[in-house]
């Protein structure tokens, strides 16, 4: 599918029919999210795929986005690992020697380490921030690719999502994002004309 049409195809899509979801799907189009770009290669991302606790997640959901949860046979929480340092050293383990060389494990086992100890909390809360938006607008156009739809949810008390899921309170929490099949007929959302968001210098 060329990259326009895939976008065109592309809509926030808030209810779902019974249809299942094979996990097969959800995870192609993880791994198809995954070749997202991501600062320093950090690749600071966990994906939950939540089937059995979509009933519990949706009570730590705001308004209307608890039905939609409770709809959706498949809700993919998205965290961030707030351990930099561990991130990079796990890259450098897992690829090892045959897939870097002396120089690339060197960057992540040392280098970025030496380099993520100097971020403020508000420099890593925008790194991680920026790295979940990247891969989340792949996961969504890899479903989209798929046929399957989509919506990223913010509205959540993120507070508790952690303790909901069970997932270890070094990575933080960043959206949901629904996942099915509708049989809605939805038109595209408005978009500003080009010319309106350019400016020239």
């Amino acid at each position: 599918m060329k990259f326009l049409e895939l976008n065109k195809k592309r809509h926030a899509t808030k209810h779902f029919n019974d249809k299942a979801v094979d996990p097969k799907d959800v995870r192609t189009a993880i791994e198809i999210a995954t070749l997202a770009p991501s600062a320093h290669n950090s690749q600071p991302w966990k994906f939950v795929v939540v089937r059995e606790k979509n009933q519990e997640l949706s009570e730590i959901a705001f308004g209307g986005n608890k039905n939609q949860i409770k709809e959706a046979p498949v809700t993919i929480a998205l965290f961030a690992d707030t351990d930099l340092a561990q991130r990079a050293r796990k890259i450098a383990r897992i690829a090892g020697v045959k897939n870097m060389s002396d120089e690339l494990l060197q960057y992540y086992m040392q280098n970025l380490p030496a380099e993520y100890s100097h971020f403020t909390e508000q420099q890593k809360s925008d790194y991680l921030a920026l790295n979940a938006g990247l891969v989340a607008m792949n996961l969504v156009l890899a479903l989209t690719d798929q046929g399957i739809a989509s919506n990223i949810i913010l509205g959540f008390d993120k507070s508790k999502a952690n303790q909901v899921l069970e997932i270890d309170e070094r990575f933080r929490p960043e959206l949901l994002i629904t996942v099915g099949y509708s049989d809605e007929k939805l038109e595209p959302s408005y978009r500003l004309p080009v010319d309106e968001i350019i400016e020239k210098r």
